[in-house]
């Protein structure tokens, strides 16, 4: 994979307009310097050539009702629509970030965010194989929903960490993926949940 190497402002669409989680990651990436597009549904145009995308489909909100084929589709509908305004290799390439949940790894309350989130992660994982020809990565960032203090703190073993996970935690996680220093990083899952991850097996 290659490095961003554009010498304007680089752009990015990141989608959730109602998310807090979205809010915070557009914020974020203004303050490093990106141009920020805030995009609601799909298709997307964008009005430029674009480095950078984030999917954030509200999986961290109340998922209940979540249906996994229609988030998954609208992330392969986002891709297509915005595909012929992304760098080329030779330009730099791009970034494309999902913001998927923790749930992915089972949760017994949350089954349908469960399913979404796994789909999810195996649909950008054989986006991150289409792309990466073209110099697109293509990364998941797997989080707790944010201020979800009670559920950590009844946690076991006790040494995970006691605060709860914050939309600026989820920011600077997708920062990273979309940072021109993580150009070799594709088709990985980050896991932004304090340590939820390793209840997986408490969790069936």
């Amino acid at each position: 994979m290659t490095s961003l190497q554009h010498p304007e402002q680089p752009a990015a669409i990141v989608t959730g307009a109602d998310s807090p989680v979205a809010a915070a990651i557009a914020s974020r990436l203004r303050s490093s310097g990106w141009r920020v597009e805030r995009a609601t549904g799909t298709p997307v145009v964008p009005k430029a050539p674009i480095s950078g995308l984030v999917y954030e489909p509200g999986l961290l909100a109340s998922a209940d009702g979540a249906r996994p084929g229609q988030i998954v589709d609208q992330l392969f509908d986002l891709v297509e629509s915005v595909r012929p305004r992304l760098p080329t290799s030779s330009e730099g390439g791009a970034r494309i970030v999902v913001v998927s949940s923790r749930d992915g790894l089972g949760w017994a309350d949350r089954p349908h965010a469960a399913a979404a989130s796994g789909a999810l992660v195996a649909a950008a994982r054989s986006l991150a194989l289409q792309l990466a020809p073209a110099g697109v990565t293509v990364n998941v960032v797997a989080a707790v929903p944010p201020e979800a203090g009670t559920s950590r703190a009844a946690a076991e073993p006790s040494e995970l960490t006691p605060d709860a996970v914050t939309a600026e935690d989820i920011a600077r996680t997708v920062a990273f993926f979309l940072d021109d220093r993580s150009g070799y990083i594709t088709g990985q899952v980050l896991y932004c949940c304090g340590g939820a991850s390793l209840l997986s097996s408490l969790s069936v």
